[in-house]
């Protein structure tokens, strides 16, 4: 009993701190986008896109260091899936015009491509630290690329920057980030005790209570970013973290430890299969999912029912995943 309450008390303050934490991430990174004159779009895909992605680099880190390996892949390919079905889907409720406007050629290019450099370096069963630096590197030519191309989306700096300096929008968005990430952990362990207590499985408890865990920074910003009528930065939180977490956070976690049966001899029949689960289901689940992203606003009309087709496909994915990995 004391246990499930220390579980429920992480949950709780987790929660709070999330809400908060993102209020301020949402409303520093505004202000910074409108002083120097970027888009809040370019915001959401870097900066709100870095800070919020944080979690899934220090989950996947630990697990593929202790040779949990379907917990690694599962967290980060679950958190794409939940970025797009659950944190999408919730915003465009909120803010229905979220779904109403088309990404740009360079959101949707990079969305893709990223996604494509994992099935290229994941294909084998296998990620060696090369290939996690060739991850590394596309990361950072993705990052250039956005950052040389803002000047097409570049908005009127219509605010007062002394009362932009009075306000620090710097340290609120970096406050905003830490409690985000403070609060993603304490949700994380909270959620990932209690489910493995109730027997679920890793690669499982990877794909869905981790990964919305880890997701739960983008929900509390783009949520955050809806409320404030930021749809740029919702959308471009949700496509920045999808790149970061395929190139960053799997480059990243390979560098420390190769995700590799030869690497950890000990693991090597958990690591095969969680490759298998991921090569032959998982990727297409967040191809699927990706192309719903880019593929809905192409419709016009009905964000708000675009919304709810994402949170219904995102639960009946989750349902299906425990009916055929629980056993």
């Amino acid at each position: 009993m004391q246990e499930w309450l220390l579980i429920l008390t992480y949950l709780i303050a987790g929660f709070v701190l999330l809400w908060r934490g993102a209020d301020w991430l949402v409303a520093g990174s505004t202000l910074i986008a409108r002083r120097f004159g970027i888009s809040t779009l370019v915001v959401g895909l870097t900066v709100v896109a870095f800070g919020t992605s944080a979690p899934e680099i220090i989950v996947s880190g630990l697990a593929a260091s202790e040779g949990k390996v379907d917990l690694s892949l599962g967290n980060v390919l679950g958190s794409n899936i939940a970025n797009i079905g659950l944190v999408l889907g919730t915003c465009a409720v909120i803010l229905p015009r979220i779904m109403e406007t088309r990404l740009h050629l360079r959101e949707v290019l990079w969305l893709f491509l990223s996604l494509g450099a994992f099935y290229f370096v994941a294909r084998d069963g296998s990620i060696t630290r090369t290939e996690g630096g060739l991850l590394l590197g596309a990361f950072a030519v993705y990052n250039l690329h956005v950052l040389t191309t803002a000047g097409a989306d570049l908005t009127p700096d219509d605010v007062d920057v002394d009362k932009l300096r009075r306000r620090h929008p710097w340290a609120w968005t970096l406050l905003g980030i830490i409690s985000i990430l403070v609060a993603a952990k304490l949700v994380v362990m909270g959620a990932e005790d209690g489910a493995l207590r109730l027997g679920v499985p890793k690669s499982v408890v990877g794909l869905t209570v981790v990964a919305i865990g880890t997701s739960l920074p983008e929900l509390a910003a783009g949520v955050g970013g809806a409320v404030r009528g930021q749809s740029d930065i919702s959308l471009g939180n949700v496509v920045g973290s999808n790149v970061f977490n395929l190139m960053a956070v799997i480059g990243i976690v390979s560098l420390i430890q190769p995700i590799s049966p030869d690497a950890l001899p000990a693991a090597a029949s958990e690591i095969r299969h969680a490759f298998d689960l991921a090569m032959q289901e998982d990727v297409w689940v967040v191809l699927g999912f990706s192309l719903a992203a880019v593929l809905l606003p192409r419709f016009g009309g009905g964000g708000r029912a675009k919304g709810i087709l994402l949170l219904a496909s995102y639960v009946s994915y989750s349902i299906w995943l425990f009916a055929t990995r629980m056993g």
